[in-house]
């Protein structure tokens, strides 16, 4: 081990949606960072050399430098052996930009009532409509509190969509579901497709009530990039020509620009560094020539996904945290929850539905049946899903998108794509889950990584609230591709099926004002180390139907600039 570095005043351990708008903040306020990422620091150059579907999607090269090598295991309860996941793991990226640089751009502000599930659930069907054994809890924070950042994310990074409700004022042509917003999106939505357009028409045949979905990808020429080409290799795939809004080229960008930031790729840290009184010290990292160093820190931030959250307060062990850092309460890893998709496909025999391009950032969406925006009452389950019908079809994958009975292979397959593929489209939803007692993570006592280092094991399984609210949806769907002109329909994501690894996940270091039973504060600054910081949707109480990126990138924001703010007082 080499001697400790010279100490930085922020210390961030992941470079991602959250990390990179951290560094943005922190470093515009004049701070100085250390950004310790442990993948690589890549370009468009790159994703351009990856852009086919078997180096970029099929092998799962945003996975490659540490993700694939350490998996998350996989059990449904704590009685049982840990098993294959029933749907495979949704991997995320390792590098800087994180999953933003590969996601499917869908951009998305949780509602008010996202931050408020437990109380207006109870005040509108009474406490027994939570479901026996959840642990959810209420937001410490409200969406009041956090749509100013939720602009300025938007502006900084290049949202395009269109407005459904601008200071109380509902918008024609935007989400009427939609919490107040104080201004328009930057940019106008991305331009609509023939299916989804049949999508719309569909919707609005059963009374719903559709809008183009807000994405993540310039419709317009923005802040130097320029507006996204349509190729098709979006989601799973690193942008060739920055048109996607990741934290790489845009927050990460201007947080290099001002000199306050110091990056280091390829850099993966192994503890968090604690005393004696239980202050955060700094980071004890692998450097990219495999040599261990040491970072000392003023504060921490730790804002890589989910999983490497919970595992690296898990490892941090010390005389003051003896079952990991700040999890003297034992509530590390705990209240974990995972995002449950339900998928239709449907066929259209003889219509061409030119699928071949766009983004999944391209699609028109409806929020009538997420949240509570309808009735439950005698449905047995709370909450909802937002919908949503795309594009961006790719061939290896469309190949695979059979209706059931045909053959796998030979004359009658081939028969069948040739008449078919152009003629199949899915609408695709994400039901809200919640957390329970029996959902968690913790460290797996047999499977290490390459290094030597116990992988994290998870604990999930739905409760009777998700099977029910899949079930109901995945009938909804069913329905709307009728409405929309399909002749059959069957599932791409079954009902009832969870997937228990994901890149949307949540829980595991839960935000909350009671240290008892959360991890951290609404500013996600630990309750047993205030100079220690979480982000990212480890510390969500609840999901929403909604992706969480922004989410995750407007509470950073908060965050940081809490901690610019107040970093004299707080940092050791």
């Amino acid at each position: 081990m080499s001697n400790p570095l010279p100490k930085a005043d922020v210390v961030i351990v992941g470079l991602g949606a959250a990390g990179g708008i951290a560094a943005y903040v922190l470093a515009q306020a004049g701070i100085n960072v250390v950004g310790l990422e442990a993948g690589p620091y890549l370009d468009k150059a790159d994703f351009l050399a990856r852009d086919d579907e078997i180096s970029g999607d099929i092998l799962g090269w945003t996975g490659e430098p540490k993700y694939n090598k350490e998996l998350p295991t996989w059990r449904p309860d704590a009685k049982s052996p840990t098993a294959s996941p029933p749907i495979p793991p949704i991997r995320m990226a390792n590098m800087v930009g994180g999953t933003s640089v590969h996601y499917g751009t869908q951009s998305w502000r949780m509602r008010a009532d996202d931050f408020k599930v437990r109380s207006t659930t109870i005040q509108r069907y009474g406490q027994e409509a939570i479901p026996a054994g959840s642990t959810v809890e209420d937001w410490p924070l409200t969406y009041e509190e956090l749509e100013p950042y939720y602009d300025k994310v938007e502006y900084l990074i290049g949202v395009s969509g269109k407005a459904g409700n601008i200071n109380g004022q509902i918008v024609e042509g935007g989400n009427p579901f939609e919490s107040p917003r104080s201004r328009e999106f930057p940019l106008p939505p991305v331009r609509s497709a023939g299916f989804t357009e049949l999508a719309a028409e569909g919707m609005r045949k059963l009374g719903y009530h559709p809008f183009p979905q807000p994405a993540a990808i310039l419709s317009q020429d923005f802040d130097g990039r320029p507006a996204c080409t349509m190729c098709g290799y979006c989601s799973s795939y690193g942008c060739w020509n920055d048109s996607k809004s990741s934290t790489l080229v845009s927050a990460i960008r201007h947080a290099e620009a001002t000199g306050k930031l110091e990056i280091r790729p390829n850099s993966r840290v192994m503890r968090i560094l604690s005393n004696d009184k239980g202050e955060v010290v700094g980071v004890e990292y692998l450097d990219e020539q495999g040599q261990l160093q040491v970072q000392p820190a003023g504060v921490v931030i730790l804002s890589t996904y989910i999983y490497e959250n919970v595992r690296l307060l898990l490892l941090s062990t010390s005389t003051a945290y003896p079952q990991g850092l700040v999890n003297n309460n034992g509530q590390v890893g705990k209240h974990y929850f995972s995002h449950a998709y339900v998928g239709r496909n449907g066929l259209f025999p003889g219509k061409r539905l030119n699928l071949w391009g766009g983004t999944t950032g391209q699609a028109t969406a409806m929020d009538d049946l997420n949240g509570d925006n309808f009735d439950h009452s005698g449905l047995g389950f709370i909450r909802g899903a937002v919908i949503f019908a795309g594009t961006g079809a790719l061939p290896i994958g469309r190949s695979r998108t059979l209706a059931p009975g045909v053959p796998q292979w030979g004359s009658a397959y081939k028969q069948w794509l040739h008449e078919n593929a152009d003629s199949v489209g899915s609408v695709f939803a994400q039901v809200e889950p919640l957390p329970y007692e029996f959902t968690f993570l913790d460290l797996d006592p047999e499977v290490k990584d390459p290094l030597g280092v116990p992988v994290l094991r998870v604990t999930y399984s739905f409760g009777e609230n998700e099977n029910l609210a899949t079930t109901y949806i995945d009938e909804k769907l069913d329905e709307m591709l009728r409405a929309m002109g399909a002749t059959e329909t069957w599932p791409s994501f079954p009902a009832r099926t969870p997937v228990p690894i994901n890149s949307h996940a949540y829980g595991g270091t839960r935000m909350g004002d009671d240290p008892a039973t959360s991890v951290v504060n609404k500013y996600g600054q630990a309750h047993e180390a205030p100079n220690l910081f979480i982000l990212g949707g480890s510390t969500f109480p609840t999901s929403s139907g909604y992706n969480p990126t922004e989410t995750i990138e407007a509470h950073a924001w908060y965050a940081a600039e809490y901690l610019a703010q107040n970093l004299n007082s707080i940092a050791v």
